[in-house]
């Protein structure tokens, strides 16, 4: 394939994404030299200078070093993007570990071999506690294709018994469910769904603990429209009112802010729709919330906030704590 010699052009480029940055530049002999070493092909000097000049006519940002050499400079994702892919990759839970060691390795193939090597705590992955799962980009591949056919997708649910071991929820039961969305929140994937009215018009499912999943042919998604509080469902709205991810009512809420430097909380959980305002000397802050999250976060967060109301929350708070207190003085 490489006897014919417009290929050159082809292998020059490559050599140059391999190989070249803002710090590293190539001379015509070195791009002869790795040619030769990597493809086995022999390129004359003015071979190279007529494919560079080409490729900076067809927009390759490929510049000239103040001292010689050649560089290619923008690439499909600049290094800052590429390590903050990384990050997210290494960071999230929803991936077994050598799925996110693989996809890090192809968002760092745009990258030259230099600049790449800056990257190898991707490999320890494994030391992370993450899903198990395997089946992540299949549920979601089957997930986007019953949307996108209008049609319910079913599941088995996995969770753990006493052993710790994995086993099916409700003895293999299969879920029915419309799916609407896909959210990935606190390092898991969620599936955002109807499943049973009756018990809540939106329910929420983690992607990784999903088995055998299918799409149901025979079932129509039912419309988002058309269930309760569907009309008005705002998918960004869900997300920061669900800070959790945990279903249930959404509840509007006063928490007193104790300590000043709570407020970089309230900014990281709530953003600017937690409403911070003075009285009486003291601050408090208006938040909108899902009741279970806001339960478990003013848990998390008790020595910088205490809750004003609603009055049925701080009710649960101290029925809670009054059980805890109890165990702990036994």
């Amino acid at each position: 394939m490489f006897e014919n010699k417009k290929s050159s052009i082809l292998l020059i480029l490559k050599t140059l994404e391999e190989y070249s940055d803002e710090d590293h530049f190539l001379t015509q002999q070195d791009i002869i030299d790795k040619v030769e070493a990597n493809y086995g092909i022999t390129l004359e000097r003015k071979s190279v200078s007529y494919s560079i000049s080409l490729l900076q006519e067809l927009d390759y940002d490929i510049e000239k070093g103040p001292r010689g050499g050649y560089a290619l400079f923008s690439r499909l994702f600049d290094p800052s993007e590429v390590r903050f892919l990384t990050d997210a990759l290494f960071s999230s839970k929803a991936l077994p570990a050598k799925q996110a060691a693989d996809l890090s390795k192809k968002a760092q193939s745009v990258l030259g071999k230099h600049q790449r090597s800056s990257y190898s705590y991707i490999y320890k992955s494994p030391q992370l506690n993450r899903t198990e799962s395997k089946e992540v980009f299949f549920a979601i591949d089957t997930m986007h294709e019953g949307i996108k056919r209008g049609k319910r997708i079913s599941f088995q649910y996995k969770t753990y018994d006493e052993h710790g071991e994995v086993t099916l929820r409700n003895d293999g039961y299969r879920y029915i469910v419309s799916p609407y969305y896909l959210v990935n929140s606190n390092g898991f994937y969620y599936l955002i769904c109807n499943y049973r009215e009756k018990y809540r018009p939106i329910q929420v499912f983690r992607v990784d603990l999903m088995t055998n999943l299918r799409i149901e042919d025979e079932w129509p998604i039912k419309p988002l429209s058309t269930i309760k509080g569907g009309e008005e469902f705002d998918i960004a709205d869900y997300i920061n009112d669900h800070v959790y991810m945990l279903g249930g009512d959404v509840v509007d809420a006063t928490i007193r802010v104790d300590q000043a430097y709570g407020i970089q909380y309230l900014r990281d959980w709530f953003g600017k729709k937690a409403r911070i305002y003075e009285k009486d000397g003291l601050l408090f802050a208006k938040i909108r919330c899902n009741e279970d999250s806001l339960f478990f976060w003013i848990l998390q967060y008790g020595d910088e906030f205490t809750l004003v109301e609603p009055i049925s929350l701080i009710e649960r708070l101290k029925q809670h704590l009054q059980r805890q207190n109890k165990k702990y003085e036994r």
